[in-house]
């Protein structure tokens, strides 16, 4: 399955409720862009969206993204076991938790007018109502639609590799949008203002938009204030229910999980691994926020895997994709019902050393294979050790030595920074026989003896660790070579110690 579709059912249904939630806000709010050309072009684009979003068809559609997103969101609220998060995470939540209180008297304002009270909401009776009395809080609702969808979208394909590339185009384009938007909004406004301050354009607008009369009015008044009234009463019962839930789960505290190198916690049964790391201030990777989509929250279930529920659908997915062992599982989905002893494998971004127990031949492979058909097999190119050493002080944040292999048939071409376990790794770019190969150097967690073997897509990779580094050599070549790079490696480095020592000594 592609990393983009992993996750569970509802994972997978709020995702597609967000994209076409998104995809209607984007397309409304270029159309306000076009405020900036004429209230015509507003209103020509206006009548090619309507008749899609308005099609029995289209409002179904929006009508059931909108309830699924809100419900779903808030159903993944209220079963958190701790509200300890990424920042991106609680800032999503409570934009996410801000708009409706916005957007749903938007709603009463637009289709609730036209199909009840038989009102045309054309842009320029929109403008007339709202210019400029609440044009702030308008422009606040496209900002916070806007930020929510985009935090969500990045977070979520940034697990492609193809977004990498096309990043730079698509933040361009997400900070144009509401730009242009408010722009347009703006300078729309205010032309509808200045043509409304003429008392017989205004009567000839409310004539032809069937504006709503005192007593509709007041009708819709008293609907939004009661819709914004019943969102804020849901919002505290779902307080109310993850408080109760948090009481209930800290008074029933009685699985004993415990971390390698790490606390032993007492953690309420229910709560996934992840967290319960979250929960006590254990640092623990977790890309995708959870949601079963990359490997980055796994652990290596020391004791206890026999205890563990099975892996659901999502998971085994992963795990599959992963090719990883029985005791290898996710931590954003495993809930412990059994005392439980792990290692965390990756920790997010904590300075100092690496862990390379769990870095696989086929996360390396993935790197090289990466970088060679991408043609981005250097970000430096240099023959010189010196040079390459000091272009990495600038990249990376650990010293590296370049050893020079020149009497050991094997040249230095280059170097890149590339990412093994989602942490930033210095990579040396030698070739052999016109073949290129990628020598990983990784900072060691402990002086443990490191050896790694294997073949994967026509690629081979050997490992191993020496004076505080692992290296991790990956090519097309035969690993009989590899092993000659890594003996000519170690060479290097002794001939590199010997005239260090040396020189200190005189």
């Amino acid at each position: 399955m592609h990393v983009l579709l992993r996750g569970d059912f509802l994972q997978r249904l709020r995702l597609a409720s967000g994209l076409i939630l998104f995809s209607f806000a984007g397309t409304h709010f270029l159309n306000h862009s076009l405020g900036l050309v004429s209230l015509e072009a507003m209103h020509e684009m206006q009548a090619i969206r309507t008749a899609v979003t308005r099609s029995a068809l289209g409002t179904g559609v929006l009508l059931a993204a909108l309830v699924t997103h809100i419900t779903l969101g808030l159903y993944k609220l209220v079963n958190r076991n701790t509200l300890k998060m990424p920042v991106w995470e609680a800032a999503q939540i409570l934009v996410a938790l801000a708009i409706p209180f916005l957007l749903l008297p938007h709603i009463v304002n637009t289709r609730i007018a036209h199909v009840f009270y038989g009102v045309n909401d054309s842009y320029l009776y929109e403008l007339a109502r709202l210019w400029p009395d609440r044009a702030v809080l308008q422009s606040l609702l496209l900002l916070l639609v806007w930020t929510h969808g985009c935090i969500g979208l990045h977070y979520w394909l940034r697990l492609s590799e193809r977004y990498k590339t096309y990043r730079p185009i698509l933040w361009t384009f997400a900070a144009l949008v509401p730009v242009l938007a408010i722009a347009g909004f703006a300078v729309s406004g205010q032309l509808t203002a200045d043509i409304m301050s003429d008392p017989l354009s205004l009567a000839q607008l409310k004539e032809r938009s069937n504006w709503p009369n005192a007593a509709d009015g007041a009708a819709m008044a008293l609907m939004r204030d009661w819709i914004q009234y019943l969102f804020g009463a849901l919002l505290a019962l779902i307080g109310g229910v993850y408080w109760l839930r948090r009481r209930r789960s800290q008074a029933r505290r009685n699985i004993t999980v415990s971390y390698r190198d790490g606390p032993t916690v007492e953690a309420a049964k229910g709560m996934t691994l992840l967290e319960v790391s979250r929960a006590f201030g254990v640092p623990h990777a977790s890309f995708c926020g959870g949601r079963a989509r990359c490997f980055t929250c796994r652990v290596k279930v020391d004791s206890g895997v026999k205890d563990l529920p099975p892996p659901n659908r999502a998971e085994s997915a992963a795990l599959q994709a992963l090719e990883a062992p029985e005791n290898v599982r996710l931590a954003c989905q495993i809930r412990p019902t059994a005392p439980l002893a792990v290692t965390v494998l990756n920790r997010p971004a904590v300075p100092g050393p690496f862990q390379v127990e769990f870095v696989e031949v086929k996360s390396v492979v993935a790197a090289h294979a990466r970088a060679v058909l991408g043609n981005e097999i250097s970000e430096i190119e240099s023959t010189d050790p010196a040079t390459i050493a000091r272009w990495f002080e600038g990249q990376i944040d650990f010293k590296i030595t370049v050893p020079d292999l020149t009497n050991h048939d094997f040249s230095l071409r280059g170097g890149r920074v590339d990412y093994l376990q989602e942490r930033a790794v210095a990579t040396l770019v030698m070739t052999r026989e016109g073949h290129p190969i990628s020598l990983y150097l990784v900072p060691l967690a402990s002086t443990d003896a490191l050896a790694v073997r294997g073949n994967r897509g026509g690629y081979s990779v050997v490992g191993w660790s020496e004076n505080g580094f692992a290296y991790f050599a990956a090519s097309d070549l035969d690993k009989k070579i590899l092993d000659a790079l890594q003996d000519a490696c170690r060479q290097s480095n002794n001939e590199t110690f010997t005239a260090v020592s040396q020189e200190a000594a005189t």
